[in-house]
């Protein structure tokens, strides 16, 4: 590495570092103030509260990653201005992208660890954190199992088998309900292509059952069925965030095999196009930072300059989450929706870019 770009970047991390530690810290400072009342009313043991916020430690700094370089981009960039040496590179004859390079070498770099981290252990990590609050202050129950092709839920003797929970229609595809005497003995099976909530209860459609009094079996099929369970939609709330336990590839397999077999796959698509635009992010913050720190004159200010880019930030970011919620909504196709923040900022701070550096 030579000398200027080390020069460079011993401006940049620094100020990164400190910027995603006091968001991290902010974040949970806030947040236990919040959880606090819930965490003493329910008598959560002190090492499980303990582990609520450390496993949510790494789900936190992905959150704050893109605004914390962002910050320290303008920061590392201002500063260099302020003390000249800007100028005096100029003067030398040596190219803004000598030195603006390496800040977006860095963004890249960071942008590329940002979806590692998530992919490998950040999600599931906060899996867990979610599962100690159900557990410790819902008191609700949890998931057995998830694979890729079902989803094993025990409620009240009664097992269910579930293929899919579609949270926007709020049915279940695919329900195998497996009834279990106090002996856990099975004494009745359904077999159903949907259960529907409907008015406070379930509704079964086409579907089969079988009643087991010892060696014969009895059998009836129907159209429709209303069942009498003592598990209700949100006892079934926590299997909507189990996708997010899936790496990237296997969620990607998973949504077009749901949407082959006629599904709503939409919450996964976004999910997926959520998981690759959240890291591209980062990158395109940094190159917006890297533009609006150089095209500042000299008396421009690092906190006028800060201040210009959280607001476009902003911006950034609330256009990210409407076209996000349009795309949930099956307004916006999810790949539009998703990426609407990133196609316009993109271009915008690539046009300022080549402007700036001539590359």
């Amino acid at each position: 590495m030579k000398i200027l770009s080390r020069y460079v970047l011993k401006h940049l991390l620094p100020v990164f570092a400190l910027a995603l530690l006091a968001f991290v810290g902010l974040y949970l400072i806030i947040d236990f103030f919040e959880k606090v009342d819930d965490l003493l009313e329910k008598q959560v043991p002190a090492l499980q509260v303990a582990q609520y916020f450390l496993y949510k430690l790494p789900i936190v700094a992905m959150q704050g990653i893109p605004m914390s370089l962002l910050l320290a981009t303008l920061i590392a960039l201002g500063i260099l201005k302020r003390n000249r040496e800007l100028i005096a590179l100029r003067a030398a004859g040596i190219h803004s992208f000598r030195y603006a390079g390496p800040i977006a070498l860095a963004a890249l770099v960071v942008a590329a660890i940002h979806f590692g981290v998530g992919e490998l252990f950040a999600r599931g990590l906060s899996q867990k954190s979610q599962s100690i609050w159900q557990e410790y202050v819902q008191h609700r129950r949890q998931a057995l199992s998830w694979s890729q092709e079902n989803v094993w839920f025990r409620g009240r003797n009664i097992i269910y088998q579930i293929r899919v929970h579609d949270r926007k229609l709020q049915t279940l595809e695919k329900v195998s309900l497996f009834f279990l005497d106090d002996k856990f003995r099975l004494t009745e099976r359904l077999d159903a292509r949907r259960l529907r909530w409907e008015h406070e209860g379930w509704i079964a459609e086409d579907g089969l059952i079988l009643r087991f009094s010892g060696q014969d079996i009895h059998q009836e099929w129907f159209e429709t069925r209303t069942l009498v369970l003592e598990e209700t939609l949100e006892d079934f709330s926590s299997l909507a965030t189990l996708p997010e336990e899936l790496d990237w590839l296997d969620l990607y397999r998973y949504t077009q095999k749901i949407r082959r077999e006629g599904y709503n796959a939409i919450p996964y698509e976004v999910e997926l196009n959520l998981r690759t635009a959240a890291p591209v992010t980062t990158l395109i913050l940094t190159l917006l930072g890297i533009t609006l720190a150089l095209r500042q004159g000299l008396h421009g200010g690092i906190a006028a300059g800060i201040g210009l880019a959280l607001l476009a930030a902003s911006v950034y970011m609330a256009l990210t989450h409407l076209g996000s919620s349009l795309a949930l909504a099956g307004i916006l196709p999810p790949i539009i929706g998703v990426w609407s923040g990133n196609l316009i900022f993109g271009a915008v701070a690539l046009y300022l870019w080549l402007r700036e550096t001539g590359w």
